[in-house]
């Protein structure tokens, strides 16, 4: 490329590292000409070995068909562009501990300069020394890993409060004067539905309401299957929570089929407010977790690592109910 444009070899590697004021505008136009005419593209990897810094930033997400994480996915992608120059690598872990230790593994061996983590919890448990090391080994090799959900380390973590969560779900069915209430979470070796649980069943508690729990996965199949089964057991139940929007959309499917009208025989109320709680008839009523905050939280936190500077405050949005058309009064 250097003999091609007329320059040296240390002249036309100044002229592609943009911006470099030291190089003369002229022999800067010929050095990418000849780039040009050569189909020259940079090696980030090596750039990234010579300088210290990056340009990746790996996401870890749970499952890549689940709406959840393909939002997270599109804002992650989206800002690492826009904002950072940056490029994210999305890894779906598909809902596997192990799995996802493996990636965090591979994309650490790729020289990313930093890791979100937002596939974790649904089994923190079983490979918990194993993810510490991975994170020691991490820290150790300069990349910045920030998770999107409590996973009972130091890493910085970037969430609403999930007993909140809890909490304002069932105070909205409360609210609505339902007392009797199906709780369907997800995995309890997680520690966001742990925590989801203990606002959930204290707010019931403390109102006197009678309510049920069942840990099932997070799909929509689950939840239609799970809350026949729950309704089988304890018919009197008049409304439901969902862990999350997927598994919500499953629970009005068993609702229906078990003969059941939402919301006048039936109230129910998710988790996430993805795009598939407005797709759901009705509408599904959920809880805004704030993820593309909390997403862009973590993702600015790299950046600033990155760049040497001070990581900005992480976001403080609060979750809130977003109402759609299944929840109203119990049937007299």
């Amino acid at each position: 490329m250097a003999r091609l444009a007329g320059v040296s070899v240390s002249t036309a590697g100044r002229a592609l590292r943009e911006p470099d004021n030291k190089v003369d505008p002229d022999l800067a136009a010929r050095v990418m000409v000849a780039a040009g005419e050569l189909g020259y593209m940079p090696n980030v990897a090596a750039r990234s070995l010579r300088s210290g810094g990056g340009a990746m930033v790996g996401l870890v997400v749970g499952e890549m068909v689940d709406p959840y994480y393909g939002e997270i996915a599109e804002i992650v992608t989206e800002t690492a562009e826009r904002d950072h120059s940056m490029v994210a690598i999305v890894s779906n872990m598909q809902r596997d501990a192990l799995l996802e230790l493996k990636h965090i593994e591979r994309l650490c061996g790729h020289r990313v300069s930093g890791l979100i983590l937002a596939g974790g919890g649904f089994d923190q448990w079983s490979y918990f020394d194993r993810f510490i090391h991975l994170m020691a080994i991490a820290a150790r090799s300069g990349v910045a890993v920030t998770s999107l959900a409590p996973r009972g380390t130091d890493i910085p973590t970037f969430c609403v409060d999930n007993e909140l969560v809890g909490e304002l779900c069932a105070t909205r069915l409360l609210e609505a004067g339902h007392r009797r209430i199906g709780i369907l979470l997800g995995p309890p070796h997680s520690e966001v539905t742990q925590q989801r649980l203990r606002g959930l069943t204290k707010t019931l508690a403390d109102a006197g309401a009678g309510f049920v729990v069942d840990h099932v996965p997070y799909t929509p199949e689950a939840g239609e299957k799970a809350v026949q089964q729950m309704i089988g057991r304890v018919p009197e139940l008049t409304a439901f929570i969902a862990g999350t929007d997927t598994m919500g959309v499953g629970v009005l499917s068993g609702l229906v089929r078990a003969g059941r009208t939402v919301p006048t025989d039936a109230s129910v109320i998710s988790i996430g407010n993805t795009r598939l709680a407005t797709w759901a008839s009705p509408n599904l009523t959920t809880v805004d977790l704030a993820i593309a905050d909390y997403a862009r939280g973590a993702l600015n936190h790299i950046a600033a690592h990155v760049n040497g500077a001070e990581p900005p405050p992480p976001p403080t949005t609060l979750p809130t109910v977003i109402e759609g058309g299944t929840v109203a009064p119990p049937p007299d």
